[in-house]
């Protein structure tokens, strides 16, 4: 284990490094790519450096470094380890509380999604964007601004298909749900009782759609406050299902 103060460590095992760190708020933990092997921690004013074998070095706030993004599971993008690296370099470009540079925070105008505010505590989203299944908030996770600017193509593209992701999605789902005591208009009843509340992107350009309970079918099989999100990969095929709350 590599212990910087008590904010940061990495802890190093069989199955590789793990950050631990602790921001403004709770702590968190990140695996780290077997690409960016940490060798070394330093502290520069208010600053952590994370030092790599090969000569790279990651310099971030605390809260930078605790900011949690979003990933597709290792066993399901073929990527992983390559998009968890280009994740972390970009770390010192997210906003933060305990960061000083106001360019982090200025909000983002796009012609499809508005204004996209890039808030220290509430993350780099867009609300209330027009789509063709009415009105949906864009939240993206682990992204600063050039990340953001480079995926606005894909989402647009999303977002105007987004009658075409909510039908694989809600297959998914029912996959993901189905038994043998199913019949043909149960199904058919349960496709059509989705919308949309929101699109979640993640660094690597995968996504996830949380679906709205348009027809109130979330009681007949999710406890009361929660609801299903459906993870896509960046190619768009539909992969594995949460429950959110």
């Amino acid at each position: 284990m590599r212990i910087l103060d008590d904010r940061v460590a990495v802890d190093t095992t069989d199955e590789g490094q793990r950050l631990r760190v602790t921001g403004s708020g709770a702590g968190t933990e990140r695996d780290l790519p077997s690409t960016f092997w940490i060798i070394a921690l330093e502290q520069d004013y208010d600053d952590v450096v994370l030092h790599a074998a090969d000569g790279r070095a990651v310099r971030a706030t605390g809260d930078q470094l605790a900011s949690r993004g979003l990933t597709i599971p290792p066993e399901l993008d073929p990527d992983y380890e390559a998009h968890m690296d280009a994740e972390l370099v970009e770390l010192p470009l997210l906003p933060a509380a305990d960061a000083d540079d106001p360019a982090l925070t200025a909000p983002l105008h796009d012609r499809y999604l508005g204004t996209i505010t890039f808030d220290p505590v509430d993350g780099v989203a867009a609300y209330d964007v027009a789509t063709p299944l009415g009105p949906v908030s864009v939240r993206f996770w682990g992204c600063g601004h050039e990340r953001v600017t480079a995926l606005l193509p894909l989402v647009h593209h999303i977002l105007h298909h987004l009658p075409q992701v909510l039908g694989a999605a809600v297959e998914l789902l029912w996959q993901w749900g189905a038994n043998d005591a199913d019949t043909p208009e149960l199904h058919e009843r349960f496709s059509a009782s989705f919308g949309v509340r929101s699109v979640s992107v993640y660094h690597c350009g995968a996504f996830a759609v949380e679906l709205s309970d348009d027809q109130a079918v979330f009681a007949e099989s999710f406890l009361d406050g929660y609801w299903p999100a459906i993870h896509f990969l960046p190619n768009g095929q539909p992969v594995f299902v949460t429950i959110e709350c």
